[in-house]
């Protein structure tokens, strides 16, 4: 492989780095009240952004607001339930996921996926060598002719 291909796939690399920015991440923590924070892989907080709170199965939402200047949401549950919490940005940052309580309205369980934290990453990086292997096979092409 040349040198010229080899730092066009460094640069490419580098470039993508930047991306895990956009990750957005969050956290549930279960006492009087349910609170998630929200945030960027980065850590750094997702401010002031809009989300809607949900109980399954019903179509107007329990709760609506924007999160505060640490990025957390918290609300009362009334009940034990099934929540579905969407938070989103003007820029089209967001994520939607669901949440239990028990009859104490405590935090019984979340749906985090292992991983849902690294998709983004893996089909990018898969996008990428996808793109280089078929680039390397051009290029050899061109060399046999």
């Amino acid at each position: 492989m040349s040198i010229a291909i080899r730092m066009l796939l460094i640069a490419t690399l580098a470039s993508a780095w930047p991306a895990l920015a956009h990750d957005l991440q969050y956290t549930v923590v279960g006492g009087q009240a349910v609170v998630i924070k929200l945030f960027y892989a980065d850590d750094t907080p997702f401010t002031f952004e809009a989300y809607e709170i949900y109980r399954d199965g019903e179509q107007l939402p329990y709760q609506v607001g924007r999160s505060d200047s640490q990025g957390r949401i918290a609300f009362l549950p009334d009940r034990a339930a099934d929540w579905r919490i969407k938070a989103f940005s003007e820029d089209g940052h967001g994520l939607d996921f669901k949440l239990s309580t028990d009859a104490a309205a405590q935090l019984a369980g979340s749906d985090k996926p292992a991983f849902e934290r690294y998709s983004r990453i893996f089909i990018g990086l898969g996008f990428i060598l996808g793109l280089f292997g078929l680039l390397n096979l051009y290029l050899k092409r061109q060399q046999k002719s």
